[in-house]
């Protein structure tokens, strides 16, 4: 909760003044002398060294040149605010709207961000970098296809809807798993690319021809070819499957900074695991709601098989 006490901690530690604050769904808006300001709550202590660690990676960023949102340093050049066992981070906001993925242009606007992102060696001049290491990529997609199966063990009646789609699951998995994503892995860490790893069309501010990252919550050093992926997937998901739709978008990312092989293979790798399918049974596990079950399934089987069908030309 905003507390008139915290305000006056918050002015203290920023030398800012603030007039106005609006609750928000996750964040707080300020509106202060020093302008439109996002905050945002941490619970724990625990979290000192990777917002240390995020902190610093993110004035990395931005003294590279690319338009991010950091976190606003204290008086004491810390990137939070501690207040009894609670962590408080002040951000700019930055003007402009959030982006589109139904406009060309803004969807490769958005590649083109996550390449500028991933090209600075940021890690590098990062003290302790490791509190920004991440669990590997087959883990996350192991589990969401685990819980997956387990659902449509719960409904015989739209198993048909899963069996081919669980197979190229399993195959993307192991592949995961494989030297080639290994050697990206070990290559996009040594160099200390910076991953989003959460490009969702709502982390990124559109500010009329660029787009501009926010909220990096969940960053980290992983294999770029990840987050690429990851916004691809919001693309297939928001305007269903068109020729050329990630074509557009991993040539925008390869105008910045073009992807390795090794890199390349990883997104092969990533684009045959059917996400929008996992997903709806994913879902489904949580809520059990049959009804809605199928028509979002059929829907994304459809897009799942455009795609499949697309990566095998």
């Amino acid at each position: 909760m905003l507390t008139d006490g915290l305000l006056a901690k918050l002015e203290q530690a920023y030398g800012l003044t603030f007039s106005h604050a609006v609750k928000l769904r996750t964040v707080t808006g300020l509106q202060s002398s020093g302008g439109a300001m996002i905050l945002k709550r941490y619970e724990g202590e625990g979290m000192k060294k990777r917002l240390d660690a995020l902190g610093t990676a993110l004035d990395v960023v931005v003294r590279s040149g690319v338009e991010i949102a950091p976190y606003l340093k204290t008086k004491d050049n810390a990137a939070y605010l501690s207040d009894r066992g609670v962590l408080w981070t002040m951000q700019p906001w930055l003007t402009g709207r959030h982006l589109s993925m139904h406009d060309p242009k803004e969807r490769q606007a958005a590649a083109a961000a996550l390449a500028s992102l991933h090209r600075v060696p940021t890690a590098r001049q990062v003290e302790k970098s490791f509190y920004l290491r991440v669990p590997p990529l087959w883990e996350k997609y192991r589990h969401r296809f685990d819980r997956a199966q387990d659902a449509s063990l719960r409904t015989s009646a739209l198993r048909d809807l899963w069996r081919p789609f669980a197979q190229r699951a399993r195959q993307a998995v192991r592949d995961l798993q494989g030297p080639g994503f290994m050697r990206a892995l070990e290559r996009d860490t040594r160099r200390g690319a910076l991953c989003h790893r959460d490009p969702a069309p709502h982390n990124f501010i559109w500010q009329g021809g660029t787009a501009a990252l926010i909220d990096f919550d969940l960053a980290g050093l992983d294999v770029r070819a990840h987050d690429l992926y990851q916004l691809l997937n919001h693309a297939l998901y928001l305007n269903g499957h068109a020729p050329g739709l990630f074509q557009e978008m991993v040539e925008a990312y390869d105008r910045t900074y073009p992807l390795c092989e090794d890199n390349r293979r990883v997104l092969d790798a990533l684009m045959s695991y059917p996400s929008l399918v996992i997903r709806e049974w994913y879902d489904f596990g949580k809520t059990g709601n049959k009804k809605a079950l199928l028509p979002r399934l059929e829907w994304a089987a459809l897009q799942e098989e455009k795609r499949y069908a697309e990566l095998k030309k």
